[in-house]
């Protein structure tokens, strides 16, 4: 069940985690690369904010898949709220999702019925242990060390205003050895298909589940051989407060499938961050509605992953 949970950030909520750990250790130049750590330091500290996030997947040039989102999430009251649209294969699915009161609720705009999940103690108790501000000095230290030879190819722009455009381009040869290595194991993981018996089990016990969280896998093609990425790049907006509002990054993968055919895939990922620390959750009221509780049963089967 967690993958699910996962995925309601994961569709594009979390499209902007995954830009950040790509810039935070792609831009390395001695301005560039300092003044993005600051300004992801003091993004992390923020305590509520609002996010508008979009991603595209595409094989040789054709769309495959896309999503947008907008998202209102708040660290200091633990809770959330947004709702996502996605199309993939020419399918369209829409979800809203509602954080609160230690309880998650998403509900198919295809559908009445809202589907609730109360979260256990133990889950709550992880979460708050997960929640840390503060990047750990360990993790920091070895970045600085890998990303230290990338610096000459980071471009920053200081504006008038006290802003700044921070950007960085990569080719294969540029890309750091050790991520040329890692990425077809990576990938590889990433678009195989699995058949863990998981959506099965979300028909027998819940009815239809409001989100198909499998989408980017099934729309990506299966890469089994030589697999290396072929371009990176990061963009960056870093506003007059020091706070980063406009992220998006590109990454570019070729390889082939079991078949032997080529493909070239790019991932586009963008998010914008605004109303920091004035930014509140909405809440829905479940009173008459149509509930369907998701069993704790089912959840167990990813307690391990938590």
């Amino acid at each position: 069940m967690k993958k699910k949970w996962l995925m309601v950030g994961g569709a594009v909520g979390i499209s902007s985690i995954v830009m950040v750990t790509t810039g935070f250790s792609a831009l390395a130049s001695t301005s560039g690369y300092d003044a993005y750590k600051s300004a992801l330091k003091n993004t992390k500290t923020v305590q509520n904010v609002a996010v508008q996030a979009a991603a595209a997947l595409q094989d040789n040039g054709n769309v495959l898949a896309s999503a947008n989102g907008s998202f209102k999430v708040s660290l200091d009251s633990k809770t959330a709220s947004g709702n996502a649209d996605v199309l993939t294969n020419g399918t369209q699915q829409s979800l809203s999702f509602y954080k609160q009161e230690n309880q998650t609720v998403l509900k198919s705009n295809a559908s009445d019925v809202y589907f609730v999940n109360q979260e256990t103690q133990k889950k709550h108790k992880n979460e708050k242990t997960q929640t840390g501000t503060e990047i750990p000095q360990q993790v920091e230290t070895v970045i600085d060390a890998l990303v230290g030879n990338l610096k000459d190819y980071v471009a920053v722009d200081t504006k008038a205003d006290g802003s700044k455009e921070i950007a960085i381009e990569l080719d294969n040869a540029q890309i750091p050895t050790v991520v040329n290595a890692l990425a077809p194991i990576a990938i590889k993981e990433a678009t195989k298909e699995e058949n863990d018996g998981e959506k099965k089990d979300d028909t027998a016990s819940t009815g239809k589940f409001p989100f198909n969280e499998d989408f980017l896998k099934h729309a990506a093609p299966q890469l089994t051989q030589d697999i290396k990425i072929e371009k990176v790049a990061v963009k960056a907006t870093i506003n007059a407060n020091n706070y980063i509002s406009h992220q998006e990054a590109d990454v570019t993968v070729s390889g082939k499938d079991a078949s032997g055919a080529a493909h070239q895939v790019t991932l586009h990922l963008q998010a914008d961050l605004s109303g920091y620390n004035s930014t509140t959750p909405d809440n829905v009221d479940l009173t008459g509605k149509t509930v369907q509780t998701l069993k704790h049963d089912h959840q167990g089967k990813h307690d391990d992953n938590e």
